[in-house]
């Protein structure tokens, strides 16, 4: 007869009938003496009678001896760790992860009676801890830092990365505001970023991070909103990326670019430039942006460019091209251009890169480097260029025919031991040093022909430097002048044979004023004792006969005392004594006194005048004929107004005259130097002063030179002489 339950076991019994967790008890032997209804559901059994199965019977086969050795355990009387973890399977063979609770059943004297167990499914659990594992392994992984903040700006979560960005732990900084993390200058406050976030839904920016230590980093910061089930704002997930080293490598490629002397571009596949700068001095267009190059260029340029990209396009292969394009200055430049494929990170073309390189001074660098070549290949005389060490790299045709030695001869063997006699060593050594030194020098030397015979040259010379001024050699143009130093002996024979003939000329041209003076004077007397004693006997126009006569004696007397003049300063005598230069302006003036009151001139000396001597005699018979003149030569009704001006250099004294007088034309002032040469007036004279004068300032290592504004406007007289100090 069956034991009445206890109120105990009853209550039990329903208890497992109802609770919606799986449970199985198990025998000593380890067989189902019981199955709930939710462990029946669990497994899909469908009101089944298992009893007398194993009750690892529901077990994975992968997990299924590690149950086995589990059962084991609880029938030795062994507790087993809680919230197990198991994979089960159902009837319809599907798996499932579970958590288990297992435990033997003992009998009232403590003994094994059997097992428990109850199941728990954890799939969902389990799908969720997985997630959550391995968002925290990305979280973790991750190269941006990954915080959360509340909407007051203070931290609630610092990932690792964050860490190793900011140098602070979580520890540190979760609690804290943060501000803490950005510089001070960067720092906008919880509220703008939240009313950011709250207009449009994010925010990407650059800013500077602020690390623990105090320094700063460049970092991309993006937030986002996190919201309740509400809608509303509760906080804010950030990332910041340090971009520090992107930047910089940016700014230094954007400094690359700018200082570039190319053309650098990227096209589009439909030939639009999405980035374009040009460093060759001048832009296409300030705009060349989203432009194609029909859009830049002149139509036939446009058109040989769309060409060629498609060339690289279809090829896949960079390719190089020669290009003339017109500037907006008018100005043609030569380019040489490279173009290249993009290829995106898929293999897949994504645009045309453009490298052009302005080569227009480089080809007319070149075309003056074939002139020059073909020059010296042409020239007749010598070019020679050595090295620092004096040796031949250069020696063009000319050298060849000029010393009778051929390049191949003479090509790195010293230029001195082939063509400089013995005794110009040390000239030809001292000539390279002021070469070497800087200098360009011209000089006349000896050289020495292949066969031994010498002849005279001019030599040139110019140092040879790089564009650091490092000294790499000379170069030299020689030219044989056995001819010119000839015709130079001959001119010099010549010129002393002319001397010696003008000095007979005006000694013949002084003797014979002098000798015309009497004659001249006799017939003035003449003329004048006839006028006196037939003076109530002539009639009107034997007086005016007379007169006549006297007047022209008087002149061509005149005349001849300016020839024996010229042919005295020619003959170089006379010399005058060296003083004060105010002596002699004063001495002029002074002989000028009655020729100054009579015109109502004003002659005006800036003083004080410098302390330098000139020679006396001459410098005062000039400045008297320039003054008298500046005098004479006035213009009606303007009384004569004369400045003289005296300047000192180092080894000269200018003396200037400025008149306001009839000024010269262009024509007077040409010719007003030469011997009986006057300007456009009516005024007496015999158009010698300014000549003797001119020769007689010469004479002196001086000049004697006139300017003039126009006529109407006065004259400048300028005497030059030298000067003793």
């Amino acid at each position: 007869m069956p034991r009445s339950r206890s109120p105990e076991s009853a209550l039990f019994a329903a208890a497992a009938e109802s609770l919606p967790i799986a449970i199985v008890f198990g025998d000593r032997e380890g067989r189902i003496t019981y199955v709930n209804p939710f462990a029946d559901a669990l497994f899909g059994l469908d009101g089944a009678d298992l009893r007398g199965t194993d009750v690892t019977a529901f077990t994975a086969p992968e997990d299924r001896e590690e149950a086995r050795a589990i059962v084991r355990c609880l029938l030795a009387g062994e507790a087993v760790s809680d919230a197990l973890i198991l994979q089960l399977r159902r009837e319809d063979g599907s798996t499932f992860p579970a958590e288990l609770t297992l435990s033997p059943m003992f009998d009232e004297a403590g003994a094994v009676i059997g097992v428990a167990g109850m199941a728990r499914d954890v799939t969902l659990r389990h799908s969720a801890d997985a997630a959550a594992a391995r968002l925290r392994g990305i979280v973790d992984a991750a190269l941006e830092a990954i915080l959360g903040v509340d909407v007051d700006g203070t931290v609630l979560f610092f990932s690792p990365s964050a860490e190793r960005l900011f140098g602070w732990s979580a520890a540190e900084i979760v609690g804290q505001s943060g501000d803490l993390l950005v510089t001070a200058e960067y720092r906008i406050g919880a509220p703008a970023l939240f009313a950011v976030l709250e207009a449009k839904g994010s925010l990407r920016a650059d800013t500077m991070a602020l690390r623990s230590d105090g320094t700063a980093v460049e970092v991309e910061l993006s937030a986002a909103p996190i919201r309740d089930a509400d809608g509303t704002i509760t906080g804010a997930a950030m990332t910041v990326l340090d971009v520090s080293e992107r930047r910089r490598e940016q700014r230094l490629l954007e400094r690359i670019i700018e200082n570039a002397p190319n053309a650098i571009g990227v096209k589009d596949l439909d030939g639009r430039y999405l980035f374009f700068s040009f460093g060759a001095g001048e832009v296409p267009s300030p705009d060349a942006v989203g432009r194609t190059d029909a859009e830049l260029f002149p139509p036939e340029v446009a058109v040989r460019s769309v060409e060629q990209d498609r060339i690289v396009l279809e090829t896949g292969a960079p390719a190089t091209f020669r290009e003339t394009i017109l500037f907006r200055d008018g100005t043609d430049h030569q380019f040489v251009t490279t173009k290249f494929p993009l290829v995106g990170p898929h293999g897949r073309l994504e645009g045309l890169g453009v490298i052009a390189h302005d080569v227009t001074e480089l080809r007319q660098a070149e075309l003056d480097q074939a002139r020059l070549a073909a020059l010296v290949q042409a020239a007749p005389d010598a070019i020679v260029a050595r090295d620092e060490h004096g040796r031949v790299v250069t020696w063009n045709p000319g050298a060849e025919a000029m010393f009778g030695l051929r390049a191949e001869a003479v090509l790195g063997r010293s230029y001195a031991d082939l063509v400089v006699p013995d005794d110009e060593r040390a000239r030809h050594e001292a000539l390279v040093a002021e070469a070497q030194a800087g200098q360009t020098l011209t000089v006349q030397v000896i050289r020495r022909r292949g066969d031994g015979t010498l002849f005279p040259a001019q030599v040139s010379v110019a140092p040879l430097t790089l564009l650091d001024g490092t000294w790499r050699g000379t170069l030299a143009m020689i030219r044989d002048i056995t001819n010119l130093v000839e015709a130079e002996l001959q001119l010099r024979e010549r010129a002393q044979q002319l001397e010696r003939s003008n000095a007979e000329l005006e000694r013949f041209a002084y003797a014979a004023s002098h000798d015309l003076q009497e004659p001249l004077h006799s017939i003035k007397l003449s003329a004048g004792a006839v006028s006196l004693a037939a003076e109530d006997l002539l009639g009107d126009e034997e007086r005016a006969l007379l007169t006549g006569i006297d007047e022209s004696a008087s002149r061509l007397s005149a005349q001849i005392r300016g020839l024996m003049q010229v042919a005295r300063v020619a003959l170089g005598e006379a010399p005058g004594e060296q003083v004060p230069v105010t002596v002699a302006v004063r001495d002029a003036i002074d002989a000028l006194r009655a020729a100054t009151l009579e015109a109502q001139a004003e002659v005006v000396v800036d003083e004080p005048l410098p302390p330098v001597e000139v020679p006396r005699s001459e410098v005062a018979l000039v400045l008297q004929n320039v003054i008298a003149n500046a005098i004479k030569y006035r213009r009606e009704g303007v009384p004569p107004r004369v400045q003289v001006t005296v300047e000192a250099g180092e080894e000269l004294v200018e003396i200037r005259v400025t008149d306001n007088g009839v000024g010269l034309s262009e024509t007077d002032l040409a010719r007003v130097f030469g011997l009986f040469e006057r300007g456009a007036t009516n005024a007496s004279g015999t158009g010698l002063g300014l000549a003797v004068a001119r020769r007689m300032i010469e004479r002196l290592g001086g000049s004697l030179d006139a300017s003039s504004p126009g006529v109407g406007h006065g004259c400048v007289f300028t005497l030059v002489v030298p000067f003793v100090a």
